[in-house]
């Protein structure tokens, strides 16, 4: 992952140097490769280059169009190089060389605000247009790559990493109530807002047009039902999705030096390994030596070694297992002071010496599995669909299959699982939300102060759900709600921030523009069906992976990873929230009490809440106190 640095000052004010140098500065571990800017009166662009791609290695950017009159700095791969480049030789714009910043930015030369719509793959781009005076930014459809903004109308201040945005002393650095209720509540719903009031993210699929008179942002594409796909059989849904898997995984395998790839024995970095080796086999991949990361766990919960082996065995691969890592207090004090966010996770932090190994060994880009969970496991509602559309017989057939109840016994356990999975959500959102407060059901943390939550309208900001623009059954609904998931978005940032710091470039497959396009077009049974999450993607890998995978229904459990990291930080009596307290969020005594209990019970208990509200404390106590104490003693 590369990375960028912007200013841009609207009321034509010459540009900081000190100012932009320690933008520049703050990502030098992003620049092994070189750096490089551009800076003209109010406007400046940064890039700090880490080459992963062939073509990288030719890059200097920023970059120029032949006419002197765009700038361009882009951190990105681009996939569908071969029809982009057909494209602008149709309109006259043949790309100069073959590097991804050429095409992109020959491919905003012809297109403009449209150049988005036209990559398919992993970028932030930013352009500057010095006849329009204008700014263009662009951020890839899930946020693989990362940026940051703060505008007052008289300056923009743009970067990869948020604590760029710092370099300014005068960065103003009151906290986002409604962000910091929704993170000690174990979630994010917003995609754009950040802990800081004043400090935004570029949204994932969004464009920003910065003008002297103003910003507008405005999404450039969004996951909606194109045509339909019907197929005679499961088959031919699992061979197409083969082949736009397999392409997926092909593009991301354009690298400098070794390729690697996460190997956990779960189904998802299993068929991404299991895919790789298909496309070695077939002389379809890149030519280059390739192996496999796996982390081998002692603990019933977590170990997965027995799959590990077998996947190993089948595919003739070269493994590596190094130890876990466990995060220890000072790592957490030591993430939020360097980068005045969020504090990493155990379950992301146990990769420390993974990603350390791989770097040592000349590795620079792995292969993962995320996004499969997002994208793959279709939804706990197709009941009700199945109940909407009129197909009763299926209906009652799916659930007493799925409750696990005998054939012609008609139980209690079979009602409640009717009730809440195909009537309840047809239900009206506000009956339902009624339904719920009448139940004393509710989305906050007891230990959160009410005074607080009502504040900032938490219980509605954590019950709303993206309203999809047109009718979808409940198994679309559940891709749509995913596309526009705070949380998700939380979880791409912080693998890029992470990965970043080891320089190594973790990409994604499951995370293909065309492979959700082509979820969201297929059956309704596809991802799921009866109690087999991700069941076209068994169909689609039987005989590329071992049958043991496939056949798996279970998954590590990473929970205790994080109750081990809280006991060590606090023991069983709590860990004591006394900034968080003071600044009136939370009762520090229900909390204790809460992380007893919750930690007590850690199986059947959700302890996201526990990790979250811990590194708020720690976000509060060295950043925010701290400022405030700055502040103070200035004047």
């Amino acid at each position: 992952m590369s990375g960028l640095a912007v200013i841009f000052n609207l009321d034509g004010r010459p540009v900081d140097r000190a100012l932009f140098g320690r933008m520049m500065d703050t990502i030098a571990h992003r620049g092994p490769d070189g750096c490089g800017h551009w800076i003209d009166g109010p406007i400046a662009l940064g890039y700090q280059a880490f080459h992963t791609t062939p073509e990288a290695v030719h890059e200097t950017q920023p970059l120029a169009d032949p006419a002197g009159r765009l700038r361009l700095v882009f951190d990105g791969r681009i996939d569908n190089r071969t029809e982009l480049a057909a494209a602008l030789r149709e309109r006259n714009a043949a790309p100069r060389d073959d590097t991804d910043a050429e095409l992109a930015l020959r491919t905003y030369e012809c297109f403009g605000a449209e150049a988005p719509e036209r990559i398919i793959g992993d970028f932030a781009m930013v352009v500057w247009d010095s006849l329009k005076r204008e700014l263009f930014c662009a951020r890839d459809p899930i946020g693989v790559r990362t940026f940051h903004y703060f505008y007052d109308r008289r300056t923009l201040l743009a970067a990869t990493e948020l604590q760029q945005l710092f370099a300014d002393p005068a960065m103003p650095t009151e906290p986002d109530e409604g962000v910091v209720g929704e993170y000690l509540s174990g979630t994010l719903v917003g995609r754009a807002d950040t802990l800081f009031k004043h400090i935004k993210r570029l949204p994932a699929a969004y464009r920003m047009v910065v003008r002297t008179e103003g910003l507008k942002i405005t999404p450039w594409f969004d996951l909606l039902p194109q045509n339909e796909l019907r197929y005679r059989d499961d088959a031919e849904y699992a061979e197409h999705f083969r082949e736009i898997f397999g392409e997926a995984v092909r593009c991301r395998m354009r690298a400098i030096g070794p390729i690697g790839a996460h190997l956990s024995g779960g189904l998802d970095s299993t068929s991404v390994v299991g895919m790789v080796a298909a496309l070695r086999r077939s002389g379809k991949a890149p030519d280059c030596p390739f192996e496999t990361f796996s982390l081998r766990f002692e603990h019933p919960e977590l170990d997965e070694r027995a799959y590990v082996d077998a996947t190993v065995r089948m595919l003739g691969l070269r493994a590596n297992a190094p130890e876990p890592y466990a995060i220890t207090l000072d790592d957490c004090v030591r993430s939020i002071d360097r980068y005045r966010d969020f504090s990493e996770y155990p379950n992301g932090a146990i990769w420390f010496n993974l990603w350390t190994a791989a770097r040592e060994r000349g590795f620079r880009v792995l292969l993962s599995g995320t996004g499969s969970d997002e994208w793959m496991s279709g939804t706990p509602y197709a009941y009700a669909d199945l109940l909407r559309t009129g197909r009763l017989r299926e209906m009652l057939r799916r659930i007493r299959a799925d409750s696990a109840t005998p054939p012609g016994v008609a139980n209690r356990n079979q009602i409640d699982f009717a009730l809440r999975r195909a009537v309840w959500p047809l239900l009206p959102e506000r009956l339902r939300a009624l339904t719920r407060r009448a139940l004393g059901r509710t989305p906050v943390p007891d230990f959160i102060r009410p005074g607080f939550a009502r504040r900032i309208g938490l219980v509605e900001r954590l019950e709303s759900d993206p309203r999809p623009p047109i009718a979808m059954s409940f198994a679309r609904r559940a891709l749509y709600e995913n596309f526009h998931s705070g949380w998700v978005a939380h979880g791409m940032d912080m693998s890029n921030r992470l990965t970043a710091a080891w320089t190594i470039e973790e990409r994604h497959p499951f995370h293909d523009r065309r492979l959700y396009e082509f979820l969201l077009s297929v059956s309704d049974d596809q991802p799921a069906r009866e109690r087999k999450r991700k069941f076209i993607l068994r169909n689609a890998l039987r005989g590329l992976i071992p049958d043991s995978v496939l056949a798996r229904r279970d998954k590590a459990d990473f929970s205790i990873l994080f109750v081990k990291a809280l006991e060590q930080f606090a023991g069983d009596q709590g860990f004591n929230a006394t900034a968080l307290a003071e600044a009136g969020w939370i009762d520090a005594a229900a909390f204790r009490r809460a992380w007893r209990e919750r930690i007590a019970d850690y199986q059947n208990a959700n302890i996201w809440p526990l990790w979250t509200t811990v590194s708020a404390e720690l976000w509060r106590r060295n950043v925010v106190n701290r400022a405030d104490a700055a502040c103070a003693a200035a004047g």
